[in-house]
């Protein structure tokens, strides 16, 4: 086997592990790219709080409402026992009850306000749950895609990487040497086919003399436009 066809080969070897790694680092990518199911964590989250602190503030209401209805209570049953003679004490025990039942009525109102406005908020927070279920439902099948792609690339890495071991293994030094620095200097692309006379890279028309070099089996024939090393099958 020519070293002009082995260098062609570990070419192709070397492109498909390019392509399988670059495919690699984006599902890494993709599989840390969580910023759908952070946003609707955080939005829940926060509405959470919301719901919380609506709740702690509807309690503290309902009871001060019940610590204003036990005052009126008591008022009423010292107003109403007959114990009191004074005519000037059942006065202000009866403005005491009447200012007691204003407060009441505006602590209900505040009450029923506030259970408004809790079950309003408590809405958002089940909309913000159901839609975290779905992002995580999402998240969870398409990671476990991702996953099982990554597995199989790992797998095809790892088979191209040991196929290309041995290409290297039986080349030449000096052609390795000059494929590797080629194909650093040409983004990837060290060795390309010569097809309908044209180099396969760049499109260069070839001379007659040139397509006869690029098919001798161990001399390395280079595009004159693009520098890279021809194979001409």
């Amino acid at each position: 086997m020519s070293q002009i066809f082995k260098l062609y080969r570990l070419q192709q070897i070397d492109s498909q592990l390019d392509q399988a790694r670059s495919r690699l680092s984006e599902l890494v990518r993709l599989l840390e790219n969580d910023s759908d199911l952070r946003q609707a964590q955080e939005n829940f989250d926060r509405q959470e709080k919301v719901v919380r602190d609506l709740e702690k503030q509807l309690r503290l209401l309902e009871h001060n409402v019940e610590q204003q209805t036990s005052k009126i209570q008591e008022c009423e049953t010292e107003l109403y026992s007959g114990r009191i003679k004074n005519p000037k004490r059942l006065k202000e025990l009866e403005d005491e009850v009447k200012a007691l039942k204003r407060h009441l009525q505006l602590l209900e109102e505040r009450q029923l306000e506030s259970m408004l406005t809790l079950e309003e908020e408590t809405q958002v927070l089940h909309d913000f749950q159901h839609h975290l279920n779905s992002i995580k439902q999402n998240v969870y099948q398409r990671n476990s895609r991702y996953l099982g792609e990554k597995t199989e690339l790992e797998k095809e890495i790892q088979r191209l990487e040991n196929e290309r071991a041995l290409a290297v293994s039986s080349l030449a030094s000096e052609f390795y040497a000059r494929y590797l620095a080629i194909r650093e200097a040409k983004k990837g692309i060290a060795v390309c086919r010569v097809q309908d006379r044209s180099c396969t890279a760049c499109g260069t028309t070839l001379t007659g003399g040139l397509i006869q070099e690029s098919r001798l089996p161990d001399r390395l024939t280079y595009c004159p436009s693009c520098g890279r090393i021809l194979y001409g099958g």
